[in-house]
């Protein structure tokens, strides 16, 4: 649950008062998957666990409109920021310190595991969408409605559609 110390504490951070923000739920609920499963390799004694926060984890994907599937691999210090429409991959991977905000799609372009792999403290703007087997490097900012389809290399902006890059200076 250390995991999830790092993201209260970067929604405090840079929110300040964290209550107001309902992301946080599905962030919690995220990590406390995660570790109810790593912790309970056990059939049985995943039962009781799965009996009482799989319906949570249904009804507030349902309500905020957050999909955070708990195969895929999620780095400390998630931010969701304006909630909904979030849809990730089961096989995404993330790094730490992660921005999503509403409408964002990280997803296959056919085969299941053809998913990108999104590098340390990356910002995603609303409406975008990363698909197909790429590299998204660290310290990137992806803009809104940016479609990426290409590797973006580190310390990068992607925008438009199809994204096109822009080194940051």
């Amino acid at each position: 649950m250390g995991l999830f110390k790092e993201d209260y504490n970067r929604y405090k951070e840079e929110l300040g008062f964290v209550l107001h923000e309902p992301s946080i739920i599905i962030v919690f609920i995220y990590r406390l998957r995660k570790y109810l499963y790593r912790r309970n390799k056990t059939r049985f004694l995943r039962l009781p666990f799965c009996i009482l926060v799989e319906p949570l984890y249904f009804f507030f994907t349902l309500f905020f409109g957050i999909q955070l599937p708990k195969s895929s691999s999620i780095g400390p210090g998630l931010m969701i920021h304006h909630f909904g429409g979030i849809i990730l991959n089961s096989n995404t991977v993330i790094g730490k310190n992660c921005t999503l905000r509403h409408n964002v799609t990280i997803g296959n372009k056919s085969e299941i595991d053809d998913v990108p792999v999104i590098g340390d403290n990356v910002s995603i703007g609303c409406g975008a969408v990363i698909i197909g087997r790429i590299k998204i490097g660290n310290n990137v900012t992806i803009g809104a409605n940016a479609v990426v389809l290409k590797d973006v290399p580190d310390n990068s902006i992607a925008v438009g559609n199809p994204a096109r890059i822009i080194p940051q200076k």
